[in-house]
């Protein structure tokens, strides 16, 4: 929400990398845009390599969003949203998304860059109906499940996956693949020492405890049944929200949003029954849908959801450690 960053720097770089790929683009018979031979990450060169189209077709729904927000009249509006109409789909076989056309997933392979539709970029998801739910749950088990190059990126990966299904269970599963990887001080190592793994492996408990895409926050999305109890401060969402929240004995306690952008804020809370609103003043929360609100939240304020019982003594502190599961540092 920092309008002159994306009009100074980020809008004017990502129009250029577009255009990079607007003229790569060629009308095939069948009246769809086509890309020609690109990189797959690490498995080969594909045409329409759905790594690039995923990313292209972000890009400019992103650039035409932009636009609309900062009010510019670009010239090239129109071939952007030619673009998004005219886009030819995500290749597709019988074991969901390929590398591209005539390129099924078959060899193991540590990345997931054949699937950034789904994750992060969200653009295949499960609010499309219960074909895409199925299609994305496919995707992600036919690679997890071909082994013999899967390395610790391949289990956090899968897990911000399953976080996306929300099903806290596997994603938890997941990501305690990544245990016999790591060493003893907490980094990690396949040929040589990298970093990514372990920031990865921060961000898929984050998919599980808070999630925003779309246009709607959503909290406690994805947790697993051993995580009965949870509880966050101020996590950043899309929007410029800061998000906290607790949860006990698996029920959502109060969630807290402040507005640093007073953008509009709509919310899952996950919390059942009548939700209470409190905070910095007399709030209007309004159901959209099912376990869905809008927050007439403005710039600056704050405002709890609860599900009505006494919160006044809940403070947000770490859950308390079992000691027999803990190892010391360098242990």
């Amino acid at each position: 929400m920092d309008d002159r960053m994306l009009r100074d720097e980020v809008y004017p770089l990502l129009r250029r990398s577009i255009n990079f790929y607007r003229h790569m683009l060629y009308a095939g018979q069948d009246g769809r845009l086509h890309l020609p031979k690109t990189y797959c990450p690490e498995t080969g060169e594909v045409p329409d390599c759905n790594y690039d189209l995923a990313l292209l077709r972000w890009g400019t729904e992103t650039l035409i969003r932009s636009a609309e927000r900062l009010k510019i009249d670009d010239p090239l509006l129109p071939e952007w949203k030619k673009i998004t109409s005219k886009l030819v789909d995500y290749p597709v076989d019988e074991n969901g998304f390929m590398r591209g056309r005539g390129a099924p997933w078959n060899r193991s392979h540590r990345h997931y860059s054949h699937l950034l539709m789904i994750y992060p970029l969200y653009l295949v998801n499960v609010e499309q109906g219960p074909a895409a739910r199925a299609l994305i749950k496919k995707s992600t088990k036919h690679w997890i499940d071909l082994e013999g190059r899967l390395m610790g990126y391949s289990y956090t990966g899968a897990s911000s996956l399953s976080a996306v299904l929300g099903n806290g269970n596997e994603a938890l599963r997941y990501l305690k693949g990544l245990e016999s990887y790591l060493q003893p001080n907490g980094l990690y190592k396949e040929a040589g020492p990298v970093m990514e793994t372990p920031l990865s492996a921060a961000q898929s408990i984050h998919d599980m405890l808070i999630q925003s895409w779309g246009d709607k926050i959503r909290v406690f999305p994805a947790m697993p049944d051993a995580w009965p109890d949870a509880q966050f401060y101020h996590l950043r969402t899309e929007g410029a929200f800061l998000i906290s929240a607790a949860r006990r004995d698996g029920k959502t306690l109060f969630v807290q949003v402040e507005s640093l952008a007073g953008e509009p804020c709509r919310i899952r809370p996950g919390i059942k029954g009548k939700v209470r609103v409190t905070g910095s003043r007399s709030f209007q929360l309004k159901q959209v849908s099912p376990g869905v609100y809008d927050l007439d939240l403005r710039k600056g304020e704050y405002a709890i959801l609860s599900a009505g019982t006494d919160i006044s003594g809940i403070t947000i502190k770490p859950v308390p450690a079992d000691k027999d599961k803990c190892n010391s540092f360098g242990l």
